[in-house]
C-alpha cells in the first residue's frame, strides 16, 4: 500500500468533509470512510472504496462527485 497516496486521499476526504456545499449524509459518509483509511483494519481499502462508491448516486452535485471520483483514483491507485 503507498502511503503518501493514502495520505493524499485522507486531505483530500477532510477537505470534502468542509466543504459547504456537502449534506450531512455525505460528512457522515466522508467521516466514516476517514475512520476507515485511519483503522488498522485488514482490507481498509476496499471497505472505504465501497463506502465512497455508496456515495456517488444522483443525490450530489457534480463537482462533489467529482471530488469523489478523485479520491476513488487516489485510494485505487494506493492499493496497487
Amino acid at each position: 500500500m503507498n502511503e503518501e497516496l493514502l495520505q493524499e486521499a485522507l486531505e483530500c476526504l477532510e477537505m470534502l468533509n468542509e466543504e459547504v456545499d456537502a449534506s450531512k449524509r455525505i460528512k457522515e459518509r466522508v467521516l466514516k470512510v476517514i475512520t476507515i483509511l485511519n483503522s488498522q483494519q485488514e482490507f481498509k481499502l476496499d471497505k472505504a472504496l465501497m463506502e465512497l462508491e455508496e456515495l456517488n448516486s444522483n443525490e450530489i452535485s457534480s463537482y462533489l462527485r467529482t471530488q469523489v471520483w478523485d479520491i476513488v483514483s487516489l485510494l485505487e491507485s494506493a492499493k496497487n
